[in-house]
């Protein structure tokens, strides 16, 4: 029999969610005398993803950030308009050094243990007046009063009908180019100049040199493409744009759940959800990063108080509005690109940027969702309110 291991609190997976959970709990002086154990069975070494996110300020991860830009691109009629993002900057944070600096922080705190080990299953073990999870990996048991979960299940998803659900789908090709192509200053955030094919669909270009970008073909749609065809795309692009001699360098792929299902409803006392898993990517846009910056930094004060963990969970009216949209999308994925553009054209992107931070104001809200085909999403709010949500 495997011995058990007791922890005070036990974070599931090593991404973005659980590594920033962890070094939190680090800085923190309240979980100094903690016990607390971080499982995954990745060393998180390779640079395997590229996040984005938006600040007014110089934010912790400063000293991270590889990229960043004060204008970004949208297209409209076929050609792309530069946006002044001004008092933001657009960031780009690769996933190595992200990995590197939150696991030197772990590493050096003398209560927080990294284990490279895959959870089988987490059960709810009540021992006398006390409930405990009890974590099961392979070569190991271990039990905590307090559980964080990152492992995201698509299955419940799929399989039901209430709830609409799209995927942010996308393959990205780092490429050089010998001649230089690129506007450095300006990340293009939208291309809808691309064949839409019923989808929303586009191009993400973050140049990090005028001769030096990661090129994404992105989708909003429900299926994911065979590879071939997101390739294809993206070479397809790279000649509009003139370029015929390049080095392809890298490559990163990912999809991301685009839904408000209400991910909360598997909490226990003791057991959260977290991340993707805990339904903190932004449902209308994909965007996860700054999400869960501000998920852990909420997070932090709600632990401490000791109440239980599926009380953490909030439901605000941003909800509703990516509800909405996502409802809109799904009854026609082809209107993607008219909605975005327009609302490109005809509101300020900082308020846009805003709005998606979840940062604005009702009478901000009402303004910008005025730019907006409004029997669409009336229509779109009324089925919504049919199928009771």
């Amino acid at each position: 029999m495997k011995e058990i291991q007791i922890y005070d609190y036990l974070i599931v997976g090593a991404g973005a969610a659980g590594l920033m959970l962890a070094n939190a709990m680090v800085l923190d002086p309240f979980f100094f005398q903690k016990q607390i154990l971080l499982l995954d069975p990745d060393t998180k070494e390779l640079n395997d993803r590229t996040w984005c996110f938006w600040e007014k300020t110089q934010g912790p991860l400063e000293a991270l950030t590889s990229q960043c830009w004060s204008s970004i691109g949208v297209s409209e009629n076929g050609a792309v308009h530069a946006k002044s993002i001004a008092p933001y900057s657009y960031k780009m944070l690769e996933g190595k050094p992200f990995y590197t600096a939150m696991k030197a922080q772990i590493a050096a705190s003398q209560n927080i243990h990294f284990k490279h080990e895959a959870v089988e299953d987490i059960q709810e073990i009540p021992i006398q007046k006390e409930l405990l999870y009890q974590v099961n990996t392979a070569q190991n048991t271990y039990r905590a009063k307090n559980v964080f979960d990152s492992r995201f299940n698509y299955t419940p998803l799929k399989t039901q009908t209430k709830y609409p659900v799209l995927q942010q789908h996308f393959i990205g090709w780092f490429i050089k180019t010998k001649e230089p192509v690129f506007n450095k200053d300006q990340a293009i955030f939208m291309d809808f100049s691309v064949p839409q094919k019923g989808n929303t669909r586009f191009m993400y270009v973050l140049p990090t040199s005028s001769t030096e970008a990661l090129v994404e073909y992105t989708l909003f749609s429900k299926d994911r493409l065979p590879v071939s065809e997101y390739e294809t795309a993206i070479e397809d692009y790279l000649h509009q744009l003139g370029v015929k001699n390049y080095e392809l360098v890298d490559k990163e792929a990912g999809s991301i759940p685009m839904s408000c299902y209400p991910f909360h409803k598997y909490n226990r006392k003791g057991l959260l959800r977290i991340g993707t898993a805990g339904g903190w990517s932004k449902p209308s846009t994909g965007f996860t990063f700054s999400n869960t910056q501000k998920k852990i930094t909420d997070l932090i004060p709600f632990i401490k108080t000791g109440k239980p963990l599926d009380q953490f969970n909030r439901r605000n009216r941003f909800w509703y509005y990516d509800l909405v949209l996502l409802e809109v999308l799904s009854k026609d994925n082809s209107q993607g690109s008219l909605i975005f553009e327009d609302l490109f054209k005809k509101r300020p992107a900082p308020l846009i940027l805003k709005f998606l931070a979840e940062d604005t104001s009702l009478w901000e809200e009402l303004y910008i969702m005025s730019a907006a085909n409004t029997w669409r999403f009336s229509m779109a709010f009324f089925r919504v309110l049919l199928r009771g949500l």
